[in-house]
């Protein structure tokens, strides 16, 4: 049982991780149009943002880690184990790397476009880790209950 607990809350921290920072940024846009501050950081922030992180190059590059993750992503979901947690997950994380392959698309037309995309690749690395969690969790945890299994077995028949 408290095993249980533990994959839930790491979970639910998941979750909570994800949420805040897609809401950081829908309020960082709301701002933009509220607070002249908020609009002149967002503005440098753009200025600095195109000449390092998102240079043409890096957002090709950026395009192509999207379309290949929702394509492994879409691989994964056809696949033969269907569990619902990691069924969610995997269809977050599509859902993600479609909304990244759009905003890339539409370049620059909201003020705080380069912290949508920095909050769109958290959540995405966000979901890989919760699959990845999954994934080994559950491998780790059947593994042991089929030892287990297997061991009360012997035990049966030795008597």
């Amino acid at each position: 049982m408290v095993k249980n607990t533990k994959v839930f809350f790491v979970h639910f921290v998941l979750a909570i991780a994800q949420f805040f920072s897609i809401l950081f940024v829908i309020v960082l846009e709301y701002l933009s149009t509220e607070k002249m501050g908020v609009a002149r950081y967002l503005v440098y922030k753009k200025q600095v943002f195109d000449t390092t992180i998102f240079a043409p190059m890096y957002v090709n590059l950026y395009y192509f880690f999207f379309v290949a993750g929702g394509l492994i992503c879409l691989f994964l979901l056809l696949n033969k184990d269907k569990r619902v947690g990691k069924i969610i997950s995997i269809v977050v994380a599509i859902i993600a790397n479609i909304i990244g392959v759009i905003f890339l698309q539409s370049m620059n037309e909201l003020n705080a476009y380069h912290f949508f995309l920095i909050g769109i690749m958290i959540v995405i690395v966000i979901e890989y880790s919760r699959l990845l969690f999954i994934y080994f969790i559950k491998r780790k945890l059947s593994s042991r209950l089929t030892n287990i299994y297997h061991e009360k077995r012997k035990d049966k028949w030795k008597r």
